[in-house]
């Protein structure tokens, strides 16, 4: 297979994943009763793409989607004012590869999403903003629904961020965030090829992030564990836990007695949990 097949499978593996992840979350919703196409949503942390965003907009949902480094690859098409700003930001060679990136590939993604979610995809009025999750630049109790996937291991301070959902989020509304934790295989993302279900340490030492004192980070990471996760819900005082479930098990064949003897500290349960799916009720 060539460079270019491997990529385009690659695309549409995430493709497949993304829609996955969009049925999970609109299925329960609809099983909690809530009526997605009257409620207004936040997706904190949406990605360059925009998947969720993108799809639930298309969909004909109410979608604000939020990220601090929102890009400029979220479009089904060429946007040259997009390309403009890259190139004042990032100077001219990296946004020819954006171009050609965006040309050669992103339509594989974008095919396949739609392909997968069994609707078209459109980017018409689509609302994406800038902003940190942090500082949430919206009014008291504007949103029906919270949803974040795999950001919210990023953020410095994930107290405060759980405050401005709080914040944002009215009573009665739902918060729906999936966390990838970081004890997992692929939790220090150092992995080449880490959709569920498909894992290619390509020469990666098995959990070189907890195992390698020397070890960095390719991106921010905070570095927790489950449980601080749930402390920092409970301590807003306004989440009842509707429910908390592991999304993703994975590396389960790389386990060994050596293994939980160099790291006593976690157990093989905590290692091999890859991200979990907490869905929360606003009471207060």
């Amino acid at each position: 297979m060539s460079a270019y097949q491997t990529r385009v499978a690659m695309l549409r593996s995430w493709a497949a994943h993304d829609a996955n992840v969009y049925k999970t979350f609109t299925g329960a919703l609809s099983d909690l009763g809530v009526t997605l196409e009257r409620a207004s949503v936040l997706d904190i942390g949406c990605g360059a793409n925009a998947p969720m965003t993108l799809m639930l907009h298309s969909a004909g949902m109410r979608v604000t989607g939020i990220d601090e480094y929102i890009g400029y690859r979220w479009g089904l098409g060429l946007r040259p004012q997009r390309y403009w700003q890259y190139l004042q930001e990032a100077g001219f060679g990296k946004t020819l590869r954006k171009i050609v990136g965006e040309i050669v590939y992103d339509r594989h993604y974008y095919a396949a999403l739609a392909r997968s979610v069994g609707f078209s995809l459109t980017e018409t009025g689509l609302e994406l903003r800038r902003m940190s999750a942090e500082h949430l630049r919206f009014e008291n109790s504007n949103f029906d629904i919270v949803y974040s996937n795999a950001a919210w291991e990023h953020f410095s301070d994930v107290n405060q961020v759980n405050r401005e959902v709080a914040r944002v989020l009215r009573t009665g509304g739902i918060a729906y965030i999936e966390i990838h934790l970081f004890p997992s295989l692929s939790g220090g993302h150092d992995l080449p090829w880490i959709v569920p279900g498909k894992i290619d340490l390509d020469g990666i030492k098995p959990w070189s992030h907890l195992r390698d004192h020397s070890w960095t980070a390719p991106v921010y990471l905070n570095r927790l564990r489950e449980k601080d996760y749930r402390d920092s819900f409970e301590a807003t005082g306004c989440f009842k836990f509707v429910e908390w479930k592991t999304e993703f098990i994975e590396g389960e064949e790389f386990i060994t007695n050596e293994l939980l003897q160099e790291l006593p500290d976690y157990t093989g349960e905590e290692l091999t949990k890859r991200s979990v799916i907490a869905i929360l009720r606003k009471t207060c």
